[in-house]
Parts: C-alpha cells; sequence; structure tokens
C-alpha cells in the first residue's frame, strides 16, 4: 500500500509494518475477530466470505470487529480493510468502519447515517465531542431507494495517520479513503489538535433503524500497524 500526497510524494508510515488478515476460506474466525449479530460462511470451495446480520429489532447492530485495542499514541498509522464488501439495500440502515475508542471518545470513524446522502469521517474528541468532514464517498447511494448499493462489493479502506511518523511539533494526523484499492486523496486533516490519541478498536458496523434484519457481507477483513 502506496499513499501519495499532492506534490506526489510517499507518505511515509513508520519503519515496522504489521498486518492481520481474516479471510474466512475455512468457515471459521481468527482469534483475533469477534462479531455481534448472527454469523455465516460460504467456505471453500466457494469464495470465502462472511455474512453478520442484525436481529428484526430496530436498533439492532451487525459488528465485525478486532478483539484488541491498539495504542495510537505507540504506532504511526493503522488501516482497515473490508474486500468484496456488501450490503443488503439502504433502506433503515446506518453503517461505519471506524479506528476509535469502544467510547467514542477517541479515534475516527468513516460512516453514513440513515439519513445521510453523503458519507462522512468524524474525529472524536475526549470530552465526547467530534469533527466531521463531509466526504464525495458513501456506503449507499440517495436514500430511499431500494437496493441500490453504491458500495457492492467494493474494497474499502480507511487509514488513519497518526502523525507520529513526523518529527515532535511537526505531527499531521490525517484520515485516508480507500475504494478498490484507490485513493483521492486525504479524506480530513486533523492536525490542530483535532485528533485525539486512545485505545482504539477497528471495527465495521451496521445499525438498524427498523425491526427488520440487515446484513453486511464480506470476503476478507485486513488490519495494517506501522510503527517506527
Amino acid at each position: 500500500m502506496v499513499i501519495r500526497d499532492a506534490a506526489g510524494q510517499i507518505v511515509p508510515f513508520g519503519k515496522v509494518h504489521k498486518q492481520l488478515v481474516a479471510d474466512f476460506l475455512y468457515g471459521t474466525l481468527p482469534d483475533w475477530v469477534e462479531v455481534v449479530g448472527t454469523p455465516t460462511f460460504e467456505p471453500l470451495p466457494d469464495r470465502g466470505t462472511i455474512t453478520v446480520t442484525t436481529p428484526t429489532t430496530a436498533g439492532a447492530t451487525a459488528e465485525l470487529k478486532m478483539k484488541h485495542l491498539i495504542d495510537s499514541s505507540k504506532v504511526t498509522a493503522i488501516a482497515i480493510t473490508l474486500e468484496a464488501l456488501q450490503l443488503n439495500g439502504n433502506i433503515g440502515i446506518s453503517v461505519q468502519v471506524g479506528i476509535k475508542s469502544k467510547d467514542s471518545k477517541a479515534g475516527i470513524t468513516f460512516y453514513q447515517n440513515v439519513n445521510q446522502k453523503y458519507g462522512m469521517v468524524r474525529a472524536y474528541k475526549a470530552d465526547g465531542t467530534y469533527t466531521d468532514f463531509k466526504q464525495n464517498m458513501v456506503f449507499f447511494t440517495t436514500h430511499g431507494v431500494a437496493g441500490d448499493e453504491a458500495q457492492n462489493r467494493k474494497n474499502l479502506t480507511v487509514l488513519l495517520c497518526t502523525g507520529l511518523q513526523f518529527s515532535a511539533g511537526l505531527e499531521r494526523p490525517s484520515v485516508w479513503l480507500g475504494a478498490d484499492d484507490q485513493y483521492g486523496g486525504v479524506a480530513a486533516d486533523l492536525s490542530g489538535g483535532l485528533f485525539q490519541h486512545g485505545e482504539l478498536q477497528c471495527l465495521l458496523k451496521l445499525t438498524t433503524s427498523k425491526a427488520e434484519a440487515k446484513y453486511f457481507k464480506c470476503a476478507q477483513m485486513k488490519v495494517d500497524i506501522w510503527s517506527n
């Protein structure tokens, strides 16, 4: 994975790169992944996918997340990638892919609310407030059109650069969004105190607003961690 800035220069992440991969080929979860909701698998000889479905209750969730937390003050970048991400429609759901604390007081998330026609990057603060950055990229298109899925079977990456790859005083934390391994530039510049460090969890989360079962499906979940 290589990211270039507006000047065409490679953005350095860190000297050490580690990666966790859940490929769902064998119908089981790796020990670093957990789910909320009902998981089903399509293992080999199929493509190797997981589907997680919500209960038929308004406000229910389906989640795919890393069990362990990452201290963002000890790393230079964190990325979560969902390959072949698919939703079963765009009615009555909110979706997010986050690198955030469990109490939503640190880190970031990329999400689309049930009532929004656009995506947002949200940066959380320790006092419970947050800053939103409107995005052109979405999980699904115009709300209210059943079955219209803008992100069907797309590879979606949310990359958080903590700023610690640069010298003290020159940190510039930022968020990058990628679709099908292509990046459109910085999605959110979090310099100036907009980024809150913390113990962060990588997750995909779908929330329903109606008493209907909804699901997401993906073929692979990856978490990348860089450090110096």
